[in-house]
């Protein structure tokens, strides 16, 4: 060992900075030995990781109650499908789905295939999926136990699935959720869903608040039952493993049958090193059953197997995090990290050390750019051309739109589909409108798509491939749902002041109050920016008030009425005010043109 030592010493110093690259770009530019599978359903995909992880995961066409030890059930079925413990007094239930049909289903399961007796405790592990409680319960009376956390984040969401740092944004981070899990996906054919992780968007909430919450370590006692519960900040920060020590069970968030540190829908920042404190807290529980609710995973039993399995899943996790750090510290790109990184063999041993959801390489970018914000250090990233200008002067560049098509077609008929990508998004960006360079683009996301491990990438090249193609309903806008606004329509009227237009407002100065069936607030604008106002003494002095019902409102907010239905005849200064916001629209994803005002 010692001479190793000193050999690696005498190495000249300019080898020292890089791990050896890892892989990925070539096998997206010329891997000449894989195929995409074909599936059932006309699917193209790379189904490796979906192999690999297919022992562990519990995701079936078929709601089936699975028993585990007496009196405790695990659903397989839906990926976030409850698990159900029997008591005398009644039935505890952990998760209840991502709306109030789900809420139904599970309901209706639980009668058929388990138990008649009462719901008499709901928990919540994390808020993705706590919004089918009212419908499951039907009317039972129970406790609803959660984060201490939990009541605020699912209030501030709604219907929505994201988390986000900035409330005003989380529309776009629920575009980009519906996004991620495929909603636009057809039900066959090449585009078609390669794995059943899809979820329901614009449906029924039926959250509940949380009736208890319980502090990191806090226990309390249920129909004799004792559970205590761990904090953890996994996908969401408002995660919750509950212990049982009279059956040495876990149900948690925390134990993953595919590591996601970081997510292409963005949300909230995903700390590596409290997820993995959560798999050691789970870890030195010693438990001999694991049951994870929100991420897919099958029951996890028996203590050694669960020792080597956690301890495998978080060192996956360390791996990328350390040496992501590591290559940062050194000065190495935050968009070249992913070059740089590769998982050692000794960890792809365990099934749970897999791409099947999240691939990998999305993952060291993340960490630099939460802790740096988005630039890299590089005196090169600091300006740059908008696209259409840099795309217009490479294509000229490069010898105009004809030598660049056809770079592109040789490009992709060699299987160089990254190069392919940056011919084909530059020929885009110099003319969007045109539709043999859109479908240029769109051909190669597909590809790329197709060659992508992990379901996450896959629905995003997807998504920009149907875009490209036409399909002006796939955006990275969005806007809350109707509930959302009449549940706080002041809180409405202040997220209102980030549509203000600044073409719009030049000039226009004044209070303009909104009364919404007795809710009063108001915005002051001026100097093109629009400042909410809550206190009702500093609107005595008003320009001009709108008088509506929450109703309306909300159909204006979500931009299906425009600002003239606001207004009473007449009411020409409020019509001068309202008239500087945007009412909402969204811009396709790839859009045609890129004039938007």
């Amino acid at each position: 060992m010692k001479k190793t030592i000193v050999l690696l010493t005498l190495l000249p110093l300019a080898f020292l900075p890089f791990s050896t690259p890892a892989l990925d770009w070539e096998h997206y530019n010329h891997n000449p030995n894989f195929k995409p599978a074909i599936l059932p359903n006309g699917a193209v995909a790379n189904m490796d990781a979906v192999q690999k992880g297919a022992n562990i995961m519990r995701t079936t066409d078929e709601l089936k109650a699975v028993k585990i030890i007496d009196n405790v059930w695990f659903f397989h079925g839906e990926f976030y499908a409850p698990v159900v413990i029997e008591t005398d007094e009644g039935l505890l239930v952990f998760s209840t789905g991502e709306h109030a049909e789900d809420g139904t289903n599970f309901r209706k399961a639980i009668r058929e295939q388990i138990s008649n007796k009462p719901v008499i405790g709901v928990f919540y592990d994390h808020a993705h999926y706590p919004k089918g409680t009212r419908t499951l319960l039907d009317g039972d009376e129970a406790i609803i136990v959660a984060h201490p956390d939990s009541n605020t984040i699912l209030s501030a969401t709604g219907a929505g699935l994201s988390d986000p740092n900035i409330g005003e944004m989380g529309p776009s981070l629920d575009a980009r959720a519906a996004i991620h899990f495929g909603a636009f996906a057809p039900k066959d054919g090449p585009d078609a869903m390669a794995t059943p992780l899809a979820l329901a968007f614009g449906h029924e909430n039926a959250w509940m608040p949380a009736t208890k919450t319980l502090e990191h370590g806090e226990s309390m006692t249920i129909a004799g039952l004792e559970i205590q519960a761990f904090h953890a900040n996994t996908d969401s920060a408002d995660s919750l493993t509950f212990w049982i020590p009279e059956l040495k069970l876990v149900i948690d968030n925390v134990v993953w049958p595919a590591v996601n540190t970081y997510t292409l829908r963005g949300d909230s920042y995903r700390p590596p090193e409290f997820w993995m404190d959560s798999l050691r807290q789970i870890r030195d529980l010693y438990p001999e059953i694991v049951l994870n609710v929100g991420a897919g995973a099958k029951e996890l039993v028996g203590k050694e197997n669960i020792q080597k399995t956690v301890t495998s899943l978080g060192d996956s996790m360390a791996f990328i995090y350390d040496q992501s750090i590591r290559l940062t510290n050194m000065g190495v790109h935050p968009a070249e990290l992913k070059h740089y990184i590769k998982m050692p063999d000794s960890l792809l041993a365990s099934d749970y050390v897999n791409e099947v959801y999240g691939q990998w390489d999305t993952f060291p970018q993340a960490f630099p750019t939460w802790n740096a914000g988005w630039f890299s250090g590089y005196a090169e990233d600091i300006h740059a051309l908008p696209k259409p200008v840099y795309s217009a002067k490479f294509v000229e560049l490069a010898g105009g739109d004809k030598q660049v098509m056809t770079k592109f077609k040789q490009a992709f008929a060699d299987g160089k589909y990254l190069w392919a990508k940056e011919l084909a998004t530059n020929l885009y960006y110099a003319d969007p409108s045109n539709k043999e360079k859109r479908q240029a683009l769109a051909d190669t996301f597909r590809k790329l798509g197709q060659y992508s491990a992990g379901s996450i990438v896959r629905n995003f090249y997807l998504a920009g491939a149907i875009s490209l193609e036409g399909n002006n309903d796939v955006t990275l806008g969005g806007v809350q749902t109707e509930d959302w606004v009449k549940a706080d329509t002041m809180r409405a009227v202040n997220y209102l002041r980030t549509r203000i237009n600044p073409e719009k407002s030049i000039g226009v100065d004044g209070v303009l109050v909104f009364n919404i069936d007795g809710n009063v607030s108001a915005l002051s604008i001026r100097n093109s920016i629009a400042e909410f106002i809550a206190d009702a003494d500093k609107l005595k002095n008003a320009d001009a008030t709108i008088s509506i019902s929450a109703d309306i409102f909300a159909k204006y907010y979500r931009g299906e009425v425009d600002a003239d239905a606001l207004i009473t005849e007449g009411n020409t200064d409020a019509l001068a005010l309202i008239s500087v916001f945007d009412t909402y629209r969204h811009v396709p994803m790839y859009p045609s043109s890129f004039n938007i005002k």
